[in-house]
This record gives structure tokens, C-alpha cells and sequence, in this order.
């Protein structure tokens, strides 16, 4: 009799073990598999960093960076911005170096004496034509456009066009003044030659020590 007893006292003690390990393995691969879920769930939602929105990763991966045009290599020309400044086939917009047009879309300026017409000079050289640009030492300037001379593919050199022609100054912006000599000279034969705006505007030095012309609402 007290074999018996001990036997069923022994199988009571068995089966709480084993209900007890069971337990805690079911508990154990909860968490594990809760830890699983989060990593999966890190790895495939990207929260964006102005709003509350989420967002699947691939939304990320299908907007890709503007690769960077090669230089000395045609490019199109898709649209001018303004007298020294046009936007690139593939999104980016470039900068001439070393010469400056009057201003006609800065918002801290009124528009200035010549700015149209430099503006429309531009598009007639370079609007929808392929052309070849080259750094000087800088690739982009502050407000990340990329800076360049620029070349039509007939030759022409169309930063140094303009300001032949009387419709850019010649812009000193160190570093990048490998070719100001040439910039500066082709400025004094404009100038001497009355073209473009040194014969229709008044030019004035700005504050920043730069020539300017007059705004258009100023009698000359």
C-alpha cells in the first residue's frame, strides 16, 4: 500500500516538471519569436524623420541620387534659368564661373537693367543644344549647384560669349579664377566698345564690391 503511494506521489511530482518545463519553453519561444518579428519589422519600415508617416524601404531605394555628369562630356541643355545659369538634362542646374548677369529671379533685388536680354542671349546659345563644361576648383557653389565653363560643341566658350557681347561682368570668386584674365580683359573691350549693358544701363559697385546695373525701374 505505501509502495503504491509513493509511486502515485512520485507521478504527481513527474507530470508538475514536465508541465512546468513545457511552460517555460512555450514562454521562452514566445519572446524569441516576438524579438524576430521586430527585427523584420526595423529592417522593412524607414520612419520619416518630419512626420508620423511609415513608409516600405523600397519607397527609399526607387528615388535615386542624381548621378553626377562627367566632365567634358556632352550634356543637353534643357532649359535657361538665367543669363549664367541653366538646369542640365538629368536635374541639375549649373552655374557659370567667373561671370555674373543682372539679376531677375533673386527676391532680395529688384530686376536689373539687362536682365532679360542676358537671359534671352543665353537661351540662344545654349537652350536645347548639347554642351561640354569643366570645373576650376570648386564643384559646387553654396546653394549646391554645380559650377562650370562652358563649352558649345562648335568650341565656343560661352562664359567668356557673354561677357564679349556686353551681357555678363566679369565675377572675381576665389578660388575658382583660372580664367578671370580673360574675363576681365573681354569685359574692358566691352566696355570700351559701349556693347550690351555698358552701353543701355548705369553700372554702380554693390556693397559686396561687384558691378552692378541699375533696376529696371530706374531711369538711366
Amino acid at each position: 500500500m505505501k509502495n503504491k503511494l509513493f509511486l502515485i506521489i512520485g507521478l504527481i511530482i513527474a507530470l508538475g516538471l514536465i508541465v512546468n518545463i513545457v511552460f517555460s519553453v512555450s514562454i521562452f519561444l514566445q519572446q524569441e519569436v516576438t524579438k524576430d518579428d521586430v527585427k523584420i519589422l526595423d529592417t522593412r519600415l524607414i520612419v520619416l524623420e518630419d512626420s508620423h508617416d511609415i513608409v516600405p524601404d523600397k519607397t527609399v531605394a526607387e528615388v535615386p541620387e542624381k548621378p553626377m555628369p562627367e566632365y567634358g562630356k556632352l550634356i543637353k541643355v534643357t532649359r535657361v534659368v538665367d543669363g549664367d545659369t541653366i538646369q542640365l538634362e538629368n536635374g541639375e542646374r549649373l552655374r557659370y564661373i567667373g561671370i555674373d548677369t543682372p539679376e531677375k529671379n533673386d527676391p532680395r533685388k529688384p530686376v536689373q537693367c539687362f536682365a532679360e536680354q542676358a537671359s534671352q542671349k543665353n537661351k540662344e546659345l545654349v537652350e536645347g543644344k548639347m554642351i561640354k563644361f569643366y570645373k576650376d576648383v570648386n564643384v559646387r557653389d553654396k546653394y549646391q549647384r554645380l559650377l562650370g565653363f562652358v563649352y558649345l560643341e562648335d568650341g565656343t566658350f560661352v562664359n567668356l560669349e557673354l561677357v564679349q557681347q556686353g551681357y555678363a561682368f566679369s565675377y572675381t570668386y576665389p578660388p575658382d579664377i583660372s580664367k578671370q584674365n580673360e574675363f576681365t580683359e573681354a569685359q574692358k573691350q566691352a566696355r570700351e566698345s559701349k556693347l550690351g549693358l555698358w552701353n543701355d544701363c548705369t553700372i554702380s559697385t554693390s556693397t559686396s564690391g561687384h558691378e552692378q546695373t541699375n533696376a529696371i525701374n530706374e531711369m538711366k
